[in-house]
């Protein structure tokens, strides 16, 4: 995953409005460095990186909208977003598709090639629509971005109670999900877990220059927990693809599925398990409090 560019010379005491400013624009830099490394080529890697560079834009939105009249702008990176994510889904699905076909005897690949041309099918409508959104991001919310990142005003520090209180009620969601988890460990909850984690952590990069140390303490905490359920989304995503070709593909396409389907069920358990012994390490060590303390 790229790292977002490092803000120098913020610290605590920087007035709350200068911080936004500076990283609001230097979010947008992020996501227009990525888009320019792509080129016109809509690789896989480089949309990756672009919708990354995205999350951490609107996190930055979400974070200082207050202070001016960003939330109609957030919106409008998240189509920027979907439309990345809608042309990576495929990319990754073709990924996973292809590298279980080299797995399988020159025999039975066939199917599993449907399988990838069936999910391939849809990159070229995805990345049309994906070209679109990117016009009317370079002609109408760049320009946009800029000019209300300059008007970017209102009280408070940088390292001040308001954004540790702004943490606080994020990481009391992510015990809250966690909680529910552990009662009930579905996919919609893994799904609403990881985002809120991954909430979390965008928002822990965003103040780190104010609270180096804390945040840097966090995000390690975080990104094992963001990665595993990570994993475990991937496997979900898989089921349920898989799922619909079972009940609608071609023959060779429904062979393929059922095939697929016993060995990423036994991927789901495995990751599961690992989550589950994730979470209970978390309880056990008490890291949502230790969280807790280092925002006080």
């Amino acid at each position: 995953m790229p790292r977002p560019t490092p803000i120098r010379g913020l610290g605590p005491d920087s007035r709350l409005e200068e911080a936004a400013r500076r990283l609001v624009s230097s979010r947008l830099a992020d996501v227009r460095h990525e888009q320019d490394a792509l080129d016109g080529q809509l690789t896989e890697d480089g949309v990756h990186d672009m919708r990354v560079a995205t999350r951490r834009l609107r996190a930055a939105l979400k974070v200082f909208r207050r202070l001016g009249g960003l939330a109609a702008l957030e919106r409008e990176v998240k189509k920027l977003q979907d439309a990345l994510g809608e042309v990576r889904d495929i990319h990754v699905q073709g990924a996973w598709l292809k590298q279980a076909a080299r797995k399988e005897k020159p025999a039975k690949r066939a199917g599993f090639e449907a399988l990838r041309a069936s999910v391939e099918s849809q990159l070229g409508a995805k990345e049309k629509q994906l070209r679109r959104v990117l016009k009317r991001w370079d002609t109408r919310t760049v320009p946009a971005l800029l000019d209300e990142a300059k008007r970017l005003e209102g009280p408070g520090r940088y390292g001040g109670q308001r954004v540790r209180r702004q943490l606080r009620r994020r990481l009391r969601e992510v015990q809250r999900l966690m909680e529910d988890y552990a009662a009930a460990p579905d996919a919609a909850t893994a799904h609403e877990l990881r985002k809120e984690v991954k909430k979390l952590r965008y928002e822990a990069e965003i103040f780190r220059p104010a609270m180096r140390r804390r945040m840097e303490a966090m995000l390690e905490t975080l990104v094992p927990l963001q990665e595993l359920l990570g994993e475990l989304h991937d496997s979900d995503v898989r089921l349920g693809l898989l799922e619909g070709f079972a009940a609608k593909g071609t023959a060779a396409e429904r062979t393929a599925a059922r095939t697929l389907q016993e060995h990423v069920r036994e991927e789901r358990a495995e990751r599961a398990a690992h989550t589950a012994r994730e979470l209970q390490r978390w309880h056990a060590e008490r890291l949502n409090r230790g969280l807790r303390q280092l925002l006080d």
